[in-house]
């Protein structure tokens, strides 16, 4: 009997409903998300530096609804070996609704860079795709990257001539990168003006930091030097713009350590010297000021050279040529080019730590007298006579005793030394800074390998630092080849993966970043007499340290952090850089080589006995026996 007021179904109708249950009864399913459309600007105007890291800024409109979603960029060139090499990295996301999203990542841009592809993904289902092909975006030409509403600087291209060709492009201020390693393929940035524009932060502390990488930053004058300080670069100016005056016959420093005089009237920049070097002034008025920062340095130029008279003027290529001389040295060498391509414990920097290390052969005065004293006790029992009551069948035993306590002595040493289970790892640094200007070049080296085979995952502290992988050699008979590597960005860190260890063959990764590096050094170095004041505003002591003057050192001792020293030397204290520790001789030797040793300035040179990139192995940062050595070159004031 039905329920009042409700027919009763009848039997054919139960039997329906019966076989319609399961799909009746099935959990509905989620709706797909929506696509959304991807787009790239690969490099400064679309392009892109052979041999260099550059910026890739990826736009994702999303015309649905809110999405988490994880975006994965890669980039893949020839392959060697069987094996495709590449770079990934990847980073999580949130795609508002009916938005574009635009994320800024920093890739290598090697000589035979193939393809870029960038997916988007939420809970495993691919939202968008985007793949381009990079060879027509690479060039050999050095850039130089103009910040202006016009094209105020094409006139720059024939600097460089045939020989060094130079190509000029015009970013627009929302795209200049937010990481310093974006800047590695550009020689110089000219600043003309920025539309009334504030530029963010981290595009300003990026500017900074590859300046100090060996970057070269000019800033012209004229009517839109007005903009600079509001645009957010006080900081960086070498000077503060106070107005604007007419002047008549400037004088202008065209070549290194000579003046000429630019005929006509100038609306030239009212100034005030904050820091740097006069190279023109009028009267009291400067033209042209220069701030050494790290290895780079900010130029600040009173008038405008790309408006009459200055770009008529025949004197204004000179000035350009000598601003821009030289080739801005890249961020860890051409991109997968510059690390040797042989193993990882021939590298100068990594054996100066393996040399005494548990994770290094053994030494070969070890080696030989083992073999000496070995052959001593075989030699005999061969020579043995039977009038010497010697039987053949206790000369045999004897033999093999000594065979097997010989192999079993062999398999100590190695297997102490060098077959130890487990990962053994060692890493090095190189910490270059100029004094007062808190901030510092990092390179560090890490090498690691095991008896056994394996992945492992390196998790970086910072997320701004640019990571190259040395080559290695897979099989004896097989060419270099370099993997695929997976880079996960999050907050505040970098996970590298990808890295695969094959047995007994060392790896080895370099690291570049700039820090924070509060150490301030002035020497005064008078005939006969060297007089060096230090002050250690790290967190870590500086170990070892000594002053180094025209290729020859002179010891301070440790230097407690937060604390200051003040020492005299006459000439006769002096060390030969090569006398320092043998674990740190190899480290010398990037001072010791230099060209012109007494031609540079003077420094303190020091260690110190810990992480200076913070990184992690599963969690910890094991080393081994040995701390990881950082040597730290701050050239004076």
């Amino acid at each position: 009997m039905g329920f009042r007021g409700l027919p009763t179904p009848s039997v054919p109708t139960l039997i329906l409903l019966a076989a319609l249950a399961p799909a009746l009864l099935a959990p509905v399913p989620a709706r797909a998300a929506a696509e959304v459309r991807v787009d790239a600007l690969v490099g400064f105007n679309g392009t892109a530096r052979e041999g260099r890291f550059t910026p890739v800024i990826l736009s994702i409109e999303n015309p649905g609804g809110r999405i988490r979603a994880q975006v994965a960029l890669s980039v893949s060139w020839g392959a060697r070996g069987g094996v495709p090499p590449g770079w990934s990295v990847t980073r999580d996301t949130v795609l508002d609704a009916g938005a574009t999203r635009r994320l800024s990542f920093i890739i290598p841009f090697p000589r035979d860079v193939y393809t870029l592809q960038a997916v988007v993904r939420s809970q495993a289902t691919e939202l968008g795709r985007f793949q381009a092909d990079l060879r027509p975006l690479a060039t050999p030409n050095r850039i130089v990257a103009g910040i202006s509403s016009d094209l105020s600087f094409d006139g720059l291209s024939v600097i460089g001539g045939s020989a060094s060709p130079l190509r000029v492009v015009y970013p627009r201020l929302d795209d200049l990168p937010q990481g310093w390693a974006g800047y590695d393929g550009v020689d110089a940035v000219v600043v003309h003006d920025t539309y009334f524009q504030q530029l963010r932060t981290d595009q300003v502390d990026a500017l900074e930091r590859w300046v100090v990488t060996g970057g070269v930053l000019v800033f012209t004058g004229g009517a839109a030097a007005l903009q600079h300080e509001p645009a957010g670069f006080g900081r960086l100016l070498p000077v503060r713009v106070s107005g604007l005056v007419q002047r008549s016959g400037l004088p202008v420093a065209a070549a290194a350590g000579s003046e000429r005089r630019m005929p006509g009237r100038v609306e030239v920049a009212q100034s005030t010297v904050l820091q740097g070097t006069v190279l023109a002034s009028d009267g009291g008025l400067p033209v042209v000021v220069r701030r050494q920062l790290g290895r780079g340095a900010v130029w600040f130029l009173a008038f405008d050279p790309s408006v009459p008279p200055a770009s008529a003027w025949d004197g204004t290529l000179s000035m350009w040529r000598t601003i821009l001389e030289g080739d801005r040295v890249p961020a860890l060498g051409a991109a997968y080019r510059s690390l040797p391509a042989e193993s990882a414990i021939q590298d100068p920097w990594i054996a100066a730590l393996l040399d005494s290390g548990p994770a290094s052969f053994p030494p070969v005065p070890a080696l030989l007298a083992f073999v000496g004293g070995y052959l001593a006790l075989l030699v005999p029992l061969l020579a043995a006579r039977r009038q010497r009551r010697l039987k053949g069948r206790v000369r045999l035993l004897l033999l093999g005793a000594l065979s097997v306590c010989a192999c079993l002595a062999a398999w100590v040493v190695f297997d102490r030394l060098l077959f130890r289970p487990g990962l053994q790892v060692v890493d090095a640094a190189m910490v270059d800074a100029r004094s007062g200007d808190g901030l510092a070049v990092v390179t560090e080296k890490v090498a690691w390998f095991s008896a056994s085979t394996g992945t492992v995952e390196l998790r970086l502290g910072s997320t701004g630092a640019v990571v190259q992988a040395a080559p290695w050699r897979a099989r004896p008979d097989s060419p270099w080849v370099q993997p695929h590597l997976d880079v996960d960005l999050g907050a505040s860190t970098a996970v590298l993966r990808g890295l695969d260890l094959e047995r007994m063959v060392p790896r080895l990764l370099a690291f570049q970043d700039v820090v924070a590096f509060p150490v301030s050094v002035h020497v005064q170095a008078d005939p006969g007499r060297i007089e060096a004041a230090v002050t250690n505003g790290e967190a870590q002591t500086l170990l070892g340290c000594s002053v180094m003057v025209s290729g020859r050192a002179y010891p301070l001792g440790d230097i407690a952090a937060g604390a200051s020293l003040r020492k005299t030397f006459d000439e006769s204290a002096a060390l030969v850089a090569g006398e320092a520790d043998r674990r740190r001789a190899a480290l010398f030797k990037a001072l010791e080589g230099e060209e012109d040793p007494a031609g540079r300035p003077p420094r303190l040179v020091g260690w110190l006995a810990g992480p200076v990139l913070p990184l992690a192995l599963g969690g910890a940062r094991p080393l081994g026996d040995e701390p990881g050595l950082a040597l730290v070159s701050v050239e004076s004031e």
